[in-house]
């Protein structure tokens, strides 16, 4: 079979599926899963690839909703990822319920290929992508071992063959004040919501000296109690990002360093954790781009 005869019957295979692929990406956007709860899209998702040939494998590198769909056999292995969790709150905000079926339509699409020319197809399922990195928990566990190509795609604004991702990890913050009444004896507290506050601050001006490429985001998850409390506990959740890993280590540091600056300016005591994951650049493969 010619190539364009092998394309043509990649389109047809898409066609085949289209309706039942759209229904399948608005029944996980209604059904919002949180990283690693993702029971239900890991459970659509591999009933539709098992019921169209494709062998399953669930609950793979110690993660139940995690999966490897495989059709063919032997080499080369093309995998395409999907990913199926929602942020908390939003919901499908990123649109992982369209990467997740649209990954499995490659998959179907790549059958007539792989049929006619060898080779196997992978579609393997990446739980916890919003805001933990179950990816990388799965390269540490050998899910990607046998793959000699692995690709996904992602919604966005425009089209484009190749992208790239910034090395980043998380990092939880905690400043420890202590609590007193603010009217009656403020002088008496240690205010670990300002330690915070200044702490945003001293950020802010940083983006000024670094890289235009890098990134430093976060939110206030805990800010006190009462407005007529000082606050004696605050705390924050953060993501540095970096355009390659030495930079990563050398922001991460300065960042540490605004928030140790507002904890000896206020008074208050620092605890921080940086993440337990962490993702390195994303390499790219513009020859198959």
């Amino acid at each position: 079979m010619k190539i364009a005869e092998l394309k043509a019957s990649v389109a047809r295979e898409v066609d085949t599926h289209r309706e039942q692929l759209n229904e399948l990406s608005l029944r996980i956007h209604a059904n919002p899963e949180l990283g690693f709860q993702e029971t239900k899209a890991a459970s659509w998702l591999t009933e539709y690839l098992a019921g169209h040939g494709f062998s399953i494998e669930a609950g793979i590198c110690g993660l139940p909703t995690a999966f490897r769909a495989g059709y063919g056999v032997g080499k080369p292995i093309v995998a395409i990822l999907a990913e199926y969790d929602a942020l908390p709150q939003l919901g499908h905000a990123c649109g992982h319920n369209l990467i997740a079926a649209s990954a499995v339509g490659a998959g179907l699409a790549c059958k007539p290929v792989i049929d006619q020319l060898g080779g196997s197809i992978l579609i393997i399922g990446t739980p916890a992508e919003e805001v933990y990195g179950g990816k990388v928990v799965m390269a540490e566990r050998g899910a990607f071992g046998d793959v000699d190509i692995a690709m996904m795609v992602h919604p966005g604004t425009h089209d484009t063959a190749a992208t790239w991702a910034l090395a980043c990890q998380t990092l939880e913050v905690e400043f420890l004040g202590r609590a007193a009444h603010a009217a009656a004896h403020p002088e008496a507290g240690i205010n670990a919501l300002e330690a915070m506050v200044q702490s945003f601050n001293a950020l802010n001006s940083l983006r000024q000296h670094i890289r235009d490429s890098a990134r430093i985001h976060g939110i206030i998850t805990d800010g006190g109690e009462a407005p007529n409390v000082v606050p004696a506990h605050s705390a924050g959740t953060f993501i540095v990002r970096a355009p390659d890993d030495d930079y990563l280590d050398e922001l991460k540091q300065r960042v540490i360093d605004c928030f140790t600056g507002s904890a000896t300016a206020t008074g208050a005591h620092l605890e921080y954790r940086w993440g337990d994951i962490r993702y390195a650049t994303l390499r790219r493969n513009l020859t198959l781009a």
